[in-house]
């Protein structure tokens, strides 16, 4: 697991448990720096549900700038399991 404390963070796609506010908020809280564009601080990418129609290409812009910059993805299940280890760790 990637841990995400003190670095700078940015969601992209739709996250089924939570909503981005919500989720910027929880990584926050628990010692991460959301950030809210692409710039070149961002150490990891969290990465939801990405919507597209059947003859789109799969590369949103946040995709495809992650690929250029070897920056690290997380799904938001991994995420979610960094908020849990956090919060044990913090208790």
């Amino acid at each position: 697991m990637e841990d995400l404390s003190q670095q700078p963070i940015i969601f992209t796609g739709k996250l089924n448990r939570l909503t981005r506010l919500q989720a910027q908020q929880l990584a926050a809280m628990l010692g991460a720096f959301p950030q809210t564009n692409m710039n070149q601080k961002v150490k990891y990418l969290i990465a939801g549900q990405i919507e597209q129609s059947m003859f789109e290409i799969l590369t949103p812009k946040k995709i495809r700038h992650v690929e250029n910059h070897h920056i690290e993805i997380v799904n938001e299940s991994e995420f979610l399991k960094w908020c849990i280890w956090r919060l044990q760790q913090k208790n």
